[in-house]
């Protein structure tokens, strides 16, 4: 209980962190209702320079491997079913930052991996409870793995056990290449580097898929990250972005969530288009009706954004599947969960979501 009471203390103080930003940059929110992308080259052209804004000269990190990789050891979520091994990975991202991931491979592998992605909370062993209570990270591993799925879960920087001070602002004064928006996804681009270079090595063969979900900081890096690694095939954010236009009070989030330079390039609704295009490729958008934190009916201003909440989401559904359709495959969905009673991954988006989402043809 009384890590349960910490681990709500944190998310609180996501919260109460995002609503102050809200008031100090509220007027720096660009205005991105607009999906400005109708063409598959436009689509090339926004990654490219998504990219270019990300990384600088380095470009992306195609190359790059973890600082150290630790085989084999003690599972650091609790309760695992059909669990074969667990492997550290720290990546180097700055001058006393250091990323970290851990690799869960099942008994009865189906050779897909799912990137799983923390948000602003310092552990993935959560409640293991049959009811919705937690966060919803061991019952997403365990169910993931039960389907064969590896699962690269990956932290937030300043989100982990043993270096959790949650400084999101002071890492956009750390000197980089490029912008310190990579910071929030080098470790997964260099997680996935080490695992697909160990398949090869070890002459197995290739993933047939890599998918990625995340919840509320997570869930934005997995929105993020989807734009602009066209290999990630399904990408399921819970709780995690809403287009600008509709954000108020907590929904505000840290500044990676609002710095308007990056999203000059492209708003959430372009975002969700590079991130759902392309053959096979879906993404499923699910916020939480009762959420406390964020993206929830409770931080929705009906007045400015001229409509209730549902139908708020609708529209920029639409606007989404509609550039989709001119640019070619693919698929977007806003879904939303009315069973969850707070921040989380609920055992009915397991259900009635994720797992669907990934097992789906074509």
């Amino acid at each position: 209980m009384n890590r349960l009471h910490s681990l709500r203390c944190l998310w609180r103080t996501a919260w109460i962190v995002g609503l102050a930003l809200s008031r100090l940059g509220a007027a720096q929110l660009i205005d991105d209702r607009a999906t400005t992308i109708r063409t598959a080259d436009e689509i090339a052209a926004r990654r490219a320079a998504l990219i270019a804004y990300i990384w600088g000269a380095d470009g992306f990190p195609h190359q790059r491997l973890p600082a150290a990789v630790k085989p084999g050891i003690a599972s650091p979520v609790r309760q695992l079913a059909d669990l074969r091994r667990v492997d550290e990975l720290r990546i180097e991202l700055a001058a006393g930052l250091e990323g970290l991931a851990y690799h869960f491979v099942p008994e009865r592998p189906n050779h897909e991996l799912v990137v799983l992605h923390h948000g602003h909370a310092c552990s993935f062993d959560d409640d293991p409870a049959p009811e919705n209570v937690g966060h919803g990270f061991q019952r997403t591993i365990r169910a993931l793995l039960l389907e064969g799925y590896e699962v690269l879960a990956v932290y937030m920087p300043r989100y982990r056990p043993g270096d959790c001070v949650g400084q999101h602002g002071a890492l956009f004064r750390i000197p980089t290449t490029g912008s310190p928006m990579r910071f929030f996804l080098d470790s997964t681009a260099v997680s996935l580097n080490h695992l697909k270079a160990r398949r090869e090595a070890d002459q197995r063969p290739a993933y047939r898929a890599h998918h990625m979900v995340g919840l509320s900081g997570g869930g934005w890096t997995a929105t993020v990250y989807a734009a602009i690694d066209p290999s990630i095939r399904r990408s399921i954010s819970v709780a995690g972005t809403m287009p600008l236009y509709l954000r108020s009070k907590g929904s505000v989030g840290d500044r990676e969530q609002f710095e308007p330079s990056f999203y000059r390039l492209a708003g959430y609704p372009d975002l969700y288009v590079l991130g759902a295009h392309g053959e096979g490729r879906r993404q499923v958008q699910v916020v939480i009706r009762r959420d406390q934190c964020c993206f929830g009916e409770a931080q929705h201003d009906s007045e400015s954004a001229g409509l209730p909440y549902a139908e708020s989401l609708l529209v920029y559904e639409q606007n989404v599947r509609a550039a989709l359709e001119a640019c070619g495959p693919g698929s977007f969905t806003v879904h939303i969960d009315e069973a969850a009673p707070d921040h989380m991954i609920s055992h009915q988006v397991i259900r009635d979501v994720i797992l669907p989402t990934l097992r789906a043809k074509g």
